[in-house]
């Protein structure tokens, strides 16, 4: 077997140095790295060198088993540290953006006709690492004159901004579907966001030239109002409504 040149033992080095990007990794890297060497000796010893070389050899896998074993225990996640965990770190405060932004909303629109405000649920998409969208939209007498979700939707972490597209239908005019895009801007709060602005474009898909665009108004709704929408009467959702829009 011809001698390798020092370029070319250079270059397998880097190449092997680069290859090791787990702590799992690193301690192969290392256990190869001694039985190499205690292996050179073993062979070019006899007798109680030879046995000594042997059962250091023996240790140093014995050690590693140790080691990974510890690790797999107590902490699994540690000898796996790659780039998919940092990517999965570099999202956590994505994550912790859309768990803040969960939960029920009013949105009051202006233009207000038809709808004047929408009762709206937040919660997470985690597949996707954003979130997903829902809503109710009542007219000023507190009447369900539409129902909408989000289809898509990103977000802007550095501004707090949600982006998303959104379809909608009118119970009375299931024929008539809706659609467009809209972008809220929420507001920052120590202690929870409760707040935002922003608009959306409304499309009747029946009438592409009918494209309207309305701003809007997030606040938080409270309990009580959340209970009242998921088990109230109608006439009480009603009366809730038109005192909100008073």
């Amino acid at each position: 077997m011809p001698a390798q040149s020092p370029k070319q033992d250079r270059s397998e080095r880097v190449a092997i140095i680069s290859a090791v990007k787990t702590p799992l990794g690193f301690f192969v890297l290392v256990v190869l790295v001694l039985e190499a060497v205690l292996g050179a000796i073993a062979l070019q010893t006899a007798g109680q060198n030879q046995l000594v070389a042997m059962y250091g050899m023996l240790a140093v896998v014995g050690a590693l088993i140790a080691i990974v074993a510890f690790f797999a225990y107590s902490s699994p996640t540690a000898l796996l540290h790659s780039e998919e965990n940092a990517c999965s770190s570099a999202a956590q405060p994505l994550l912790d953006f859309s768990r803040r932004i969960c939960g029920h909303w009013w949105e009051y629109i202006r233009p207000d006709e038809p709808s004047a405000l929408s009762f709206v649920e937040i919660h997470p998409d985690a597949a996707a690492g954003t979130v997903k969208m829902k809503g109710t939209a009542y007219n000023r007498e507190g009447e369900p004159v539409a129902l909408w979700e989000s289809l898509a939707s990103c977000i802007n972490l550095s501004e707090r901004k949600v982006f998303y597209y959104w379809k909608g239908w009118h119970p009375a005019r299931p024929g008539e579907p809706y659609e467009g895009f809209g972008e809220i801007s929420f507001h920052q709060s120590p202690a929870m966001i409760d707040s935002g602005v922003g608009f959306f474009s409304d499309t009747n898909l029946t009438n592409m030239q009918s494209t309207t665009r309305k701003s809007v108004e997030f606040r938080r709704a409270m309990e009580p109002e959340i209970q009242a929408v998921r088990h109230g009467a109608n006439t009480a959702i009603a009366e809730m409504v038109r005192r909100k829009l008073a």
